[in-house]
């Protein structure tokens, strides 16, 4: 009924649900409606939240629902187990998000579409705060999709926008994780941004990496084990797994060791830098907002209305990117070979605005 409030949760009646189907018997839509609104002590129970169960329970937890029109009840057709009968609530609005933010960049890739499905199979809906009348249907012919518009969830009221998606060669993510699997050798031809041309790569895969969208392999050459790097696998061609030769992980096959304390990314150098950043105008109240380094010292000068922001960091090149997204109102005081590039930059860009 309109503005009827919930004491239970949409996890309790697909549980009471299940618990009343897997007897086997075959069981008529108002006779569950009425076994759930006594046992659950809710005579408001709607018919339309049913439906919208049973919609879930069909279509996204993949129960074997089938109405049976000689019987004139519902049952399952085969031995089934209501997956995520141990999540509570939060949990489940957890997994809800997890999957938006999975989802939130769109890829195409192996990974990507493998953690969206295994979230889809353990998420069931979210509890609803309000129930609402939907027009009587049939025994058998359960309207879900009009049932499910007639409702929103806290679900609803979330939103994740969607982020540029990574250009992947078909089944290149399959075969890297096969190969790190199996410590496998990896075969690929590689553009990188300090070569000029692709070159043919064969490396020992460590782990993959995932950033903000984008997928790295963390690996190094069977003559360098000591010297691993990262590889854009946008950036790789002709992917194959070298099944004859396997290899043993080194000591550090770990991405970003214990030492790092910058929070820039995927990203990893040799050597550490000690960074002073100068913010003017906006950009100081976004600099407020988050930590950019766990070693960070972040001082204010009301009196030139600036921010000086110091950190240490071996994520040379994501910082250089992330102060020239500030534009005008950043400029690096440290280190001087950081400052030099850093002008280089500008003065190309204000070249090409000419």
């Amino acid at each position: 009924m309109p503005g009827h409030k919930t004491s239970h949760t949409q996890l309790e009646r697909f549980r009471l649900i299940d618990s009343l189907l897997s007897s086997g018997e075959t069981i008529s839509f108002d006779d569950i409606l009425e076994k759930l609104r006594s046992i659950l002590r809710d005579p408001a129970l709607s018919e339309s939240t049913l439906r919208r169960d049973f919609r879930y329970m069909k279509n996204e937890l993949a129960a074997p629902l089938e109405y049976d029109a000689k019987k004139y009840g519902w049952h399952y057709t085969k031995t089934y187990k209501l997956p995520s009968s141990g999540f509570t609530d939060d949990e489940i609005l957890a997994l809800h998000l997890v999957k938006k933010l999975i989802g939130q960049h769109s890829s195409e890739d192996f990974i990507f579409k493998s953690i969206q499905t295994l979230l889809e199979k353990i998420s069931p809906s979210l509890n609803l705060d309000e129930e609402k009348k939907a027009e009587p249907v049939r025994e058998g012919e359960l309207d879900f999709e009009e049932a499910d518009s007639k409702a929103l969830t806290i679900y609803d009221r979330i939103f994740v926008p969607t982020r540029p998606k990574p250009v992947l060669e078909k089944e290149a993510c399959e075969k890297v994780l096969f190969a790190i699997k199996n410590n496998f050798m990896l075969d690929f031809y590689y553009n990188s941004k300090w070569e000029p041309e692709e070159r043919h790569r064969r490396i020992m895969p460590f782990q993959l990496v995932l950033d903000e969208g984008s997928l790295y392999l963390y690996g190094a050459r069977r003559t360098e084990p000591d010297n691993p790097r990262l590889f854009n696998l946008s950036k790789m061609h002709g992917v194959e797994v070298i099944t004859s030769r396997s290899f043993d992980l080194p000591p550090n096959f770990r991405f970003h060791e214990e030492t790092e304390q910058g929070r820039f990314g995927a990203f990893q150098y040799d050597d550490y830098f000690d960074f002073k950043i100068e913010f003017y105008g906006d950009a100081r109240k976004i600099v407020r907002e988050y930590v950019w380094s766990d070693n960070q010292i972040l001082e204010e000068d009301s009196e030139h209305d600036k921010s000086i922001l110091t950190f240490t960091t071996s994520q040379w090149l994501p910082v250089q990117k992330w102060l020239l997204s500030f534009g005008g109102e950043a400029k690096p005081l440290e280190p001087d070979w950081f400052v030099a590039e850093w002008k280089e930059i500008v003065r190309k860009m204000a070249k090409n605005a000419e």
